[in-house]
């Protein structure tokens, strides 16, 4: 039982760095693919630089990858924590 819970620990682990990893990759995947040398700001058209629309890209994509983010770190911290009270837990037992 404690393996199975190291091992999903670590998936989630995995997860929210591929989480954290696909945000600044959707942002330069959407400007390779949509970049038209003219940034949007405030229904403004103004020219800009490739790697200012990716950032702009980077930071519309951060809307859509923080809730699965949070999600993913809160049941990460939640499972450690477990495993933090269940050591205690069994230690103060062999103590006895």
């Amino acid at each position: 039982m404690n393996r199975l819970f190291r091992i999903i620990k670590l998936i989630f682990l995995i997860l929210g760095l591929l989480l954290l990893l696909a945000v600044p990759v959707s942002g330069l995947v959407s400007a390779a693919l949509n970049w038209k040398g003219i940034c949007t700001n405030l229904d403004v058209h103004a020219p800009c630089t490739w790697w200012e629309y990716a950032g702009n890209e980077m930071f519309w994509a951060i809307f859509i990858f923080i809730p699965f983010l949070f999600i993913a770190a809160l049941v990460f911290l939640g499972m450690s924590l477990a495993q933090f009270i269940v050591s205690i837990v069994q230690k103060r037992r062999q103590q006895k």
